[in-house]
C-alpha cells in the first residue's frame, strides 16, 4: 500500500523531472480585482490588498491614470496616540493638574500669534500614510465604511462635501488654518475653507455647558486654558463626518486634546482623537504651521461663490460626481446678480 505522502512525493519529482504543469496558484485578491470587497474582510488591514497604495495615492489614481497599479508604500507616521490616557476628558484634566490649573493671562501677557498663518499638513491630509494603516486603526463597522470609500475614490467615484455646499468638518479645518485671534477669554481659530471661513471659538474662561444642553456640532465646542504660552483644548460634541479623501470617518462620539505652542516663525501642535465607537486606540498627529510674510488681505468666501443655493454638482447614474453647465435644466449661474428674481420667475413659468 502506498501512502498519500508518497503518491504526492512521487508527483512532485515527476513534475520536476518531465516538465509536468501544475496549476497555477491564484493570486490573492486585492481591491482592484475583487468581486465584492465586503468578502475580504481579513485583507483589509494587509498593504497588498490596497498594492501598497497611501490613502492620497488612491484617491489620485483615477486623476493619474494609474488603477490598480502599486503604490509608493510610504508610511511616515505611528499615528497612535504616546500618551496612556484612556479618555479625552483625562488626558485634558491631567495636563490641567500638571500646569497647576493654568496660566492667567491679561492681554499684555498673552503670546503673540498675530498673522497669517500656513501649513499643517500631516497625515490627516491623508498623505503618506498606507490605506492599510488607517484600516487597522478603525472598528469593524468603521473599517468597512473606510473600505468602501477608498474603492469609490481609487475608481474615480469622489464625494466632497464642498461640492454639495456642506462643511468640510472639524478635522479638515485642521490642515487649513490661516489665522489664530487670541483674547484673554478666548482664542478663534479661522480656517480658509472651499464653502466658507470656517472659525472656531476656543473659551479658555469656562467649562462645557451642562450635559442637557449639548449637541452635535460641525466644529465642536472648544474649551481650553494657558500652560505658560502654549494653549491646551478639549474639544466635545463633534458632529459626526468624514475627515477628508481615503481618511476615516469619525462617530458623533469623537472628542479631542490639541496643543498649540508657537516657536519663532512657526506653531507645533499636535492632537490626540477619541472615539470608542469609530477607532480601536486613540490616534495622535502632529501639526506645524508657519507664518507667512505675504501679508495677504483675508477674503469673504460662502458656498454661493461657487456652487449657488442650488448647487450645480450632483452625483450621475454611474456614481461620479458631476455638473451642471450652461444651457443645462436646473443650472444656475453663480454670476446672477439678481438670483431672487431668477428663482421667482421659475414659479411664474410654471403659473
Amino acid at each position: 500500500m502506498i501512502s498519500a505522502a508518497r503518491v504526492t512525493l512521487v508527483t512532485l519529482v515527476a513534475c520536476a523531472v518531465g516538465g509536468l504543469t501544475l496549476p497555477a496558484q491564484q493570486a490573492p485578491k486585492t481591491l482592484f480585482t475583487t468581486a465584492d470587497y465586503r468578502q475580504d474582510a481579513d485583507r483589509w488591514t494587509d498593504p497588498a490588498y490596497f498594492l501598497n497604495n497611501t490613502a492620497r495615492e488612491l484617491t489620485d489614481m483615477q486623476v493619474d491614470n494609474r488603477f490598480g497599479q502599486k503604490g509608493s508604500g510610504k508610511d511616515e507616521y505611528d499615528i497612535k496616540s504616546p500618551y496612556p490616557f484612556k479618555t479625552s476628558w483625562e488626558h485634558y484634566q491631567a495636563w490641567l493638574k500638571r500646569a497647576n490649573g493654568g496660566t492667567k493671562h491679561t492681554l499684555a501677557t498673552l503670546p503673540d500669534w498675530d498673522g497669517a498663518w500656513g501649513g499643517g499638513g500631516t497625515w490627516l491630509a491623508s498623505t503618506n500614510i498606507q490605506a492599510s494603516t488607517m484600516a487597522a486603526a478603525l472598528t469593524p463597522q468603521y473599517r468597512e465604511y473606510y473600505v468602501q470609500q477608498v474603492k469609490a475614490e481609487a475608481e474615480g467615484r469622489h464625494w466632497w462635501a464642498a461640492a454639495y455646499c456642506l462643511p468640510d468638518g472639524f478635522i479638515r479645518g485642521l490642515t487649513r488654518v490661516e489665522q489664530l485671534i487670541v483674547r484673554p477669554n478666548q482664542v478663534l481659530i479661522l480656517s480658509d475653507m472651499l464653502t466658507s471661513v470656517q472659525v472656531r471659538h476656543i473659551f479658555t474662561d469656562r467649562d462645557h455647558r451642562p450635559q442637557e444642553q449639548q449637541y452635535p456640532q460641525w466644529m465642536g465646542e472648544s474649551v481650553g486654558f494657558w500652560d505658560g504660552n502654549a494653549l491646551v483644548v478639549h474639544t466635545a460634541q463633534i458632529k459626526q463626518w468624514n475627515a477628508t479623501h481615503s481618511l476615516f470617518e469619525w462617530s458623533d462620539q469623537m472628542t479631542a486634546v490639541e496643543r498649540y505652542e508657537r516657536t519663532g516663525n512657526q506653531i507645533a501642535a499636535e492632537i490626540t482623537l477619541y472615539d470608542p465607537v469609530a477607532f480601536l486606540y486613540p490616534l495622535h498627529a502632529k501639526l506645524r504651521y508657519t507664518r507667512s510674510d505675504r501679508n495677504e488681505w483675508p477674503i469673504f468666501s460662502t458656498c454661493s461663490d461657487t456652487n449657488g443655493p442650488s448647487s450645480n454638482i450632483f452625483t450621475g447614474p454611474d456614481g461620479v460626481t458631476n455638473e451642471k453647465v450652461k444651457g443645462d435644466p436646473g443650472y444656475w449661474d453663480p454670476n446672477d446678480h439678481r438670483p431672487w428674481a431668477t428663482h421667482y420667475r421659475i414659479g411664474e413659468r410654471r403659473q
